[in-house]
């Protein structure tokens, strides 16, 4: 394109009475190696234009297929793991049955008699108070032994 038609389509484009087509003409002439010097200073707007409406010069950068491939295969196992984890957890579980202190009796045969959570907890500190302290036994053993 002759720099008349360049000169005429900067004056337009500038009043904003340009299509996109030839707004589309104006980016590829700045974007080239051969522009007139009375010209260079829009050289940067046009380009910054561009810039700003996605017009640079076109980068195509095809993906490999491997990488398709390996996105696909990753996809597929994350969907088939969040479906077995579903499936798994849709399961109910037995629903828990309560515990009164008359059955924790029954884990604690011969130790407890009391009815309430305070009379077991007096009863399980009575229980740790008859019972050897076999640590300070053990560190007693040691140092007599050492000494």
């Amino acid at each position: 394109m002759n720099e008349n038609n360049i000169r005429q389509l900067i004056e337009r484009f500038l009043n904003a009475e340009t299509t996109l087509e030839e707004e589309q003409t104006l980016y590829e002439y700045f974007q080239g190696e051969n522009v007139a010097d009375d010209l260079k200073p829009y050289c940067e707007a046009f380009q910054g234009f561009a810039a700003v409406k996605g017009i640079d010069k076109p980068v195509t950068k095809s993906t490999p297929a491997w990488v398709i491939a390996l996105r696909t295969v990753t996809s597929m196992a994350a969907v088939f793991l969040i479906g077995l984890f579903l499936f798994v957890n849709g399961e109910t579980p037995e629903a828990p049955q309560l515990t009164t202190a008359t059955t924790q009796t029954e884990y604690m045969p011969d130790l407890c008699e009391g009815s309430t959570p305070r009379e077991l907890y007096m009863c399980y500190l009575e229980q740790k108070r008859e019972q050897p302290k076999t640590y300070s036994l053990i560190k007693r053993m040691i140092y007599e032994n050492e000494h």
